[in-house]
């Protein structure tokens, strides 16, 4: 899942144009095997207890959307986490 494109105005230069997030409801493991098809380092994953991710640019917020990502909106992204524990 990718969220909705949030714009930074003081964000570093790779997130100047704004940034999303790639996400999972399912196996975390699903979630690094799409990051790495669009060209994502495991390094760049974020733990996050909440919400485990990826930070998007635009550029890949689009290749994810290309290769078979969902867009859903963050609120909704937060109810299935929820739902699935």
């Amino acid at each position: 899942m990718v969220d909705e494109l949030v714009v930074w105005p003081h964000a570093g230069r790779i997130f100047k144009k704004g940034s999303s997030h790639l996400t999972t409801d399912g196996p975390i493991e699903e979630l690094h095997a799409f990051a790495q098809r669009i060209g994502m380092k495991r390094e760049w994953f974020q733990p996050h207890r909440v919400a485990p991710h990826y930070d998007l640019t635009p550029g890949r917020r689009a290749k994810a959307l290309e290769c078979g990502a969902v867009f859903v909106p963050i609120r909704e992204q937060i109810k299935r986490r929820r739902a699935h524990g």
